[in-house]
């Protein structure tokens, strides 16, 4: 206790004379008493004697030094520093963390002794998971946790991570929701909606629905979400029309009867957005989003992403007042002992993993030129291609975007024909990247050893997600290493990921495929059970595998860690692998 109250004195003196406490542990150590005087400490410190006298006085009294002052002519003052260097910058780099400026701290911390990062470490672990904090004379729960440095996109319309989802999903709102127990879908914004045949359908909205910044959200707004999307996208490329009947009643018309157009709208991809701050700075709000959800987002910065309870939300308020979320160099996401956890801090926790529906996989471009666009080349590599080799511990082998579908029996293929597959030429290994450090480079890499093993030559590049639509992307590579984790809607999320231009699959099929995956979701919209739509489903995965186009690979899986005692409710993973911060509360 006496050692914590002297790094509390420390870090209030830290801040206002850091630089010259620095300065006299190059001339003075730790705990060693040695004569000075005033004129010499002058000039260690490069100031007037007069402010010297202060600088000691104000460092003595904190309990940085010790200090002695001799009565007789011509005796010295004694001076003992009681901190070293590192223990000044570990106590800095707290005082950073008190003021979130965490980029400084993080930065001091690099630069200190392994055992001062360790003790860094531990304080700074204390700090996160959920506390009760005073807030403005307010109890407030919050929970802080740190994350990779990464910059967020919160725009609904334009998510990639999986941290991206997340963040939308409590920052925004749906006309409707998918019930994935119930296989329904759930009233949001919209309390009530209707269809003649499944070709036109009204939505009827609630009232009194405040965006975060104050106005009402009508149906003028849920127009304007709607025609932001690009015409080729799943939600809105069967829409004829879109009617304003009133503020609070829409109707979509559609070309072709869609008994799922409402599980459409479930996507958090078609989160209502407000078309004033749209309009007025589209790009701002890329940066600096403004939703309707439980949520608000109050900071976005290179030092911290927090989010506030939305007080005037129109829904059920969530227990969490606040999350902040710290972004920190990777080895300060390893110790988090709090409810939420990664990993276990002792045996006592309770290990709880969960398969990943949605796989990594490798599209074959059948519209480049050259070998990849022939079958008989493509049913060659995909023999030659061991998914296996693809699994991490705890890991398993993909059939399918679903983890659900009977496994199939895979065919050997003779050494002899695979030595067939070589040919002169390279092939060129696109591995999907969501952000730097985040991509399938790990399993391009083991792609490329199998094909060299086979005589094939190949080159790997990393090429961003959102660029895998782009022309001259397609006329670049020959296989695309991918990976994709479906939404709470299996069948929707799964649809769109083989229809979306965005995801390397559809862009890179010949026409005629096209053509026959378009007609098959068009006969699934008209079905109305949901047993026979997954039949459809699966038979558009069995003829894309069949024609050797699309090879799965693995299932990931997330593991989160419990303690059997907790005092908190509804810590569990949601399908992004992700807490859903609306759901927790304490006992």
């Amino acid at each position: 206790m006496k050692k914590e109250n002297k790094t509390v004195h420390l870090l209030e003196a830290a801040m206002k004379y850091l630089k010259q406490m620095k300065q006299l542990t190059r001339y003075f150590k730790k705990d060693v008493e040695i004569e000075t005087s005033i004129a010499s400490l002058a000039e260690v410190l490069n100031c007037s004697e007069r402010h010297v006298k202060t600088i000691v006085n104000y460092l003595a009294a904190n309990h940085f030094i010790e200090w002695k002052t001799q009565r007789g002519r011509g005796k010295k003052p004694r001076i003992r520093l009681l901190y070293n260097l590192q223990e000044i910058e570990l106590a800095e780099a707290k005082q950073f963390v008190e003021l979130e400026k965490y980029q400084k701290a993080f930065g001091i911390v690099e630069n200190l002794d392994l055992a001062v990062q360790s003790t860094f470490q531990q304080w700074f672990t204390k700090r996160l998971g959920i506390n009760e904090t005073n807030l403005l004379e307010k109890d407030k729960d919050i929970l802080r946790y740190p994350f990779y440095e990464t910059k967020l996109q919160m725009d609904p319309l334009f998510m990639l991570s999986r941290h991206d989802v997340h963040m939308v999903q409590q920052i925004f709102e749906r006309l409707v929701e998918f019930n994935p127990s119930t296989g329904t879908v759930m009233p949001r914004i919209a309390h009530h909606f209707a269809s003649e045949e499944g070709k036109s359908w009204t939505f009827y909205l609630r009232k009194g629905v405040l965006f975060h910044h104050g106005r009402e959200l009508t149906s003028e707004d849920v127009k304007a979400t709607f025609t932001r999307f690009l015409s080729e996208e799943n939600i809105i490329k069967n829409v004829e029309s879109i009617h304003c009947i009133s503020d609070y009643v829409i109707e979509f018309n559609l070309k072709q009867a869609n008994y799922l157009f409402p599980r459409y709208l479930a996507s958090l991809k078609a989160s209502i957005i407000p078309m004033d701050v749209i309009n007025q700075n589209e790009a701002a709000f890329q940066n600096f989003p403004i939703g309707s959800g439980p949520y608000q987002l109050v900071r976005n910065d290179e030092e911290l992403v927090s989010l506030d309870v939305f007080e005037k939300y129109y829904g059920l308020r969530p227990w969490l007042d606040r999350i902040e979320i710290i972004k920190a160099p990777s080895r300060f996401q390893l110790e988090q002992t709090h409810p939420i956890l990664l990993t276990a801090p002792n045996g006592s926790w309770k290990k709880v993993m969960s398969m990943e529906e949605g796989a990594d996989f490798i599209t074959f471009n059948c519209r480049k030129e050259g070998p990849v666009k022939e079958r008989d080349f493509r049913k060659i590599l995909y023999q030659v291609i061991d998914p296996k080799e693809f699994c991490l511990p705890e890991e398993k082998l993909a059939y399918s975007f679903l983890t659900k579908k009977p496994v199939q029996q895979q065919v050997s293929i003779e050494t002899e024909t695979v030595r067939e597959a070589a040919y002169d030429g390279e092939l060129v290994i696109a591995a999907q990247e969501i952000r730097e450090g985040v991509n399938h480079e790990r399993e391009a890499r083991i792609l490329k050893k199998q094909l060299n093993n086979a005589g094939i030559s190949a080159r790997i590049e990393l090429v961003h997600a959102a660029d895998f639509k782009k022309s001259q992307i397609l006329e670049k590579y020959d296989l695309f290493v991918s990976g994709i984790a479906l939404s709470e809607d299996r069948l929707l999320s799964a649809i769109a990921t083989i229809q979306s231009p965005q995801v390397a699959i559809y862009p890179c099929l010949p026409d005629g495929m096209k053509d026959h995956i378009n007609q098959e979701v068009i006969k699934m919209m008209r079905i109305q059970k949901e047993e026979e739509r997954w039949i459809s489903y699966f038979a558009i995965e069995d003829i894309l595998v069949e024609q050797h186009m699309l090879l799965f690979l693995n299932h990931r899986s997330h593991t989160v860690y419990e303690s059997e005692d907790s005092e908190f409710m509804n810590i569990e993973l949601d399908s992004n692998g992700r807490i859903d911060y609306r759901k927790v509360w304490r006992r």
